[in-house]
């Protein structure tokens, strides 16, 4: 990474140039719904907002990337501390420089030390499984809100964290 970058938690005073970030970002992803925006303002006035592991990367002191990880039930019968990263963006004219990478790299270094033992996503396997992603199914953890299997990624941040953790999840509960 360029020595000019920066990743750091988010402030207060970030909040709308973030606003701005996501909703330029998802505007040309393949996959949107057009509300990821709304989605951040969602999850960050929620109860399982940590500010420690909310994201940005500045480039020369501009905005360029954001990440967020909120924590996340898995209803099983294995007690595992979990985590959903959402959003993910990096500036257009930014991308394919290895910034994303460098930002899940960064927040899953950040939720490790922080006692998190898995990171579960909806997302692209091809992009995510550079970070170590998986298909949840495969771990014996679906999902309760319809999203197609081959999306919902996870990755063990505590090898065997998820051995015998057979169970559900929902990105849209509290």
């Amino acid at each position: 990474m360029a020595e000019n970058v920066v990743i750091r938690p988010e402030k207060a005073a970030d909040f709308s140039e973030i606003y701005t970030l996501v909703k330029e970002a998802f505007a040309t992803a393949r996959v949107s719904d057009g509300m990821e925006q709304d989605f951040v303002t969602q999850l960050r006035s929620g109860r399982n907002y940590i500010p420690e592991l909310a994201l940005v990367m500045e480039k020369d002191g501009v905005l360029i990337g954001q990440v967020m990880l909120t924590r996340l039930a898995i209803k099983s019968d294995k007690a595992v501390k979990a985590l959903l990263l959402a959003p993910l963006c990096v500036a257009l004219p930014e991308r394919n420089r290895g910034y994303g990478q460098a930002l899940i790299a960064e927040a899953l270094k950040r939720a490790a030390a922080l006692g998190y033992q898995a990171v579960f996503l909806v997302g692209d396997i091809a992009y995510y499984q550079k970070a170590g992603f998986e298909r949840a199914d495969r771990r014996g953890i679906d999902n309760t809100d319809n999203i197609p299997a081959q999306h919902v990624l996870v990755r063990e941040l505590v090898v065997g964290a998820l051995k015998n953790a057979a169970g559900t999840i929902s990105f849209y509960e509290e």
